[in-house]
């Protein structure tokens, strides 16, 4: 099939929260570790650097980007009813990263020795094979909230010197409240993972929203859920705990797009222009 009109060179710039293009809106940050909900009425596919996206009956769609996501990326949506493709090219701006020391850590939570290997790759490979998973859902998932209240203690990209030694760079973001803390759904989804004892993380719920969106919560004391269980928005699902690798009691909030993590803070900036989809 040859489509008979094709729309290019649609540029979108820099970190913008609601930007419109032709019949398409975007919603979100244009930047390293942002996330974009966009909307067409009349989108028939979309594709993100080639990736075939999810789209709701209202024509919503999600795509984000990594911590060094390259400068630029292509977006395609082919219209329904219409021999057309529109095409945005995306300039993705740069994200500066702070440095965080940590120091106080125990030696082997920082270089645990060969008697951990085999725990920490089960525990790895549990989270993974739960962030691997496909859930299907109807239901857009546009309003998002933060999931506890507290300090913000790290914050997400920072790249994490650990008593000393230079570390992967933090995924997500850290929320100090005191143990026990009620901590709460950020969206509605389904619990993909409710575990204890895993080495780094402790305490962990993983849910899926839907549309390659997910959440994952860290270093829990208690856990309400269970893996299978449907969650609405703001349902309690455990307690701000200190278990894992935890200097003290914090909620290590991560969110996942694609498998991909991205910045959780910008996630919370869509919920506030909801009213204009």
């Amino acid at each position: 099939m040859f489509y008979k009109t094709i729309i290019s060179f649609v540029i979108i710039f820099l970190s913008t929260t609601i930007t419109f293009s032709d019949e398409t809106v975007f919603n979100g940050n244009f930047v390293q570790g942002g996330i974009i909900i966009g909307q067409n009425k009349f989108a028939k596919k979309v594709l993100f650097n080639g990736k075939n996206l999810q789209i709701s009956k209202d024509g919503y769609f999600i795509f984000g980007f990594g911590r060094n996501h390259e400068s630029s990326s292509t977006l395609k949506i082919i219209k329904k009813d219409k021999d057309e493709i529109i095409k945005y090219d995306l300039n993705i701006e740069k994200t500066i990263y702070k440095i965080e020391k940590i120091d106080g850590l125990s030696n082997k939570m920082v270089t645990p020795g060969p008697e951990f290997y085999k725990k920490i790759k089960e525990d790895r490979d549990l989270i993974k094979k739960s962030i691997n998973e496909k859930y299907i859902v109807d239901k857009f998932p546009l309003k998002f909230i933060k999931p506890t209240e507290g300090r913000i203690s790290g914050i997400y990209g920072s790249q994490r010197i650990l008593n000393g030694i230079k570390k992967n760079p933090h995924g997500g973001l850290d929320i100090a409240a005191p143990a026990g803390t009620p901590i709460r759904a950020t969206s509605d989804g389904k619990v993909f993972l409710a575990a204890k004892g895993l080495y780094y993380t402790g305490n962990i719920v993983i849910i899926n929203h839907g549309y390659e969106l997910q959440s994952m919560y860290i270093h829990m004391k208690d856990i309400n859920v269970k893996k299978g269980d449907l969650v609405k928005q703001g349902q309690i699902i455990g307690t701000v705990g200190s278990t894992g690798r935890s200097t003290g009691p914090h909620l290590h909030w991560n969110i996942y797009w694609n498998k991909t993590r991205i910045n959780p803070e910008l996630l919370l900036t869509i919920s506030k222009w909801n009213f204009l989809f």
